[in-house]
């Protein structure tokens, strides 16, 4: 329900929007928090449509989000309408004919760009109004959390292989997520560690290597010195995992898919059947296995199958005793 212009939300009503925020934030999924988030703060403010465009310096628009979907906004049309890294609010009325969209009659426009904390990016925000009303006092303010609860949904988001790695479960890596120059959009503390142990900075708002395929659909991997990495597109973003050498890699992908199911415990017949191979096509890629990796029994391959990346210390420990 919209509010009334004639009577602005209390601090209560933005204390509530502001605690709904964080809270879809770790319960939500990235993307789903931003059409949600957009959505609330449209509720509380009374406007009738809005845009958010999150951008890198250079104007690379890495996400754009709208309410309601489908509105259909040129996002570039949006970026020049505030002074760039700097926090800035603007009102528009009317509403220029190149920022006009067909589905609704707004009267007015209020424009809001935020430099994010700690990051090289900006959110835009454009606010649609019909009518007499107008923009809340207070929207610079709940802007301000929207963008910062969008930021710690993403970093909820990256943080799942770092958990899955603290239960000793299987996982990707350690995770950044980028656009196509390099700009971060979130990244672990791990991922940062293993790329200071590399390229030597710890501390980066952009990677230190440009992306193999900027343009890349899909995933890919490819080596950087010491490290593997996975990079996979994520809409207009890129999300990036990186490990460590691990024994199988020098291994061809289908000899990994096998070696794991052998490691794993499987019989020569059930991989046969999982890879719809004959029996004696896995006997074959065993003695290959067996050969560069220079085992000789299967509690080897188990072993090496299990082994985390050269130079990884488990956190599982620690999780433990905390969870006791």
């Amino acid at each position: 329900m919209n509010k009334s212009v004639t009577a602005p939300p209390s601090d209560a009503d933005l204390d509530t929007l502001i605690q709904s925020l964080y809270g879809c934030a770790v319960t939500c999924e990235w993307t789903e928090f931003r059409e949600r988030g957009l959505t609330q703060l449209c509720e509380w403010t009374g406007a009738s449509a809005a845009v958010w465009l999150t951008l890198s310096k250079g104007s690379v628009i890495g996400e754009s989000t709208e309410y309601p979907a489908g509105l259909g906004l040129p996002p570039k049309s949006a970026i020049g309408l505030t002074s760039a890294g700097q926090a800035s609010e603007r009102q528009l009325k009317p509403v220029p004919a190149e920022l006009q969209v067909s589905s609704i009659e707004a009267s007015s426009l209020q424009v809001l760009r935020y430099p994010h904390r700690k990051a090289a990016l900006e959110s835009v925000l454009l606010f649609y109004f019909r009518g007499s009303a107008t923009a809340q006092t207070d929207l610079d303010r709940a802007v301000g959390h929207l963008v910062e609860a969008g930021t710690l949904a993403l970093q909820q988001y990256i943080q799942r292989d770092e958990w899955l790695s603290a239960l000793g479960r299987a996982n990707r890596g350690t995770t950044a997520v980028v656009d196509a120059r390099g700009v971060v959009y979130a990244v672990t503390q791990r991922f940062r560690d293993l790329l200071g142990e590399s390229e030597g900075t710890p501390d980066f708002t952009v990677l230190p290597f440009e992306l193999p395929n900027p343009d890349l659909d899909g995933e890919r991997d490819f080596v950087r010195g010491p490290l593997h990495f996975r990079v996979a597109s994520l809409g207009h973003l890129f999300q990036l995992h990186a490990r460590k050498p691990l024994p199988l890699d020098g291994l061809s992908p289908r000899e990994q898919q096998i070696a794991r199911a052998l490691g794993a415990g499987k019989t020569f017949k059930s991989v046969a059947r999982q890879y719809d191979i004959a029996v004696s096509t896995v006997a074959n890629h065993a003695s290959r296995i067996y050969r560069k990796l220079g085992i000789y029994r299967r509690e080897d391959l188990v072993d090496l199958v299990r082994r985390p990346p050269a130079g990884f210390t488990s956190p599982a420990p620690a999780a433990a005793s905390a969870a006791r």
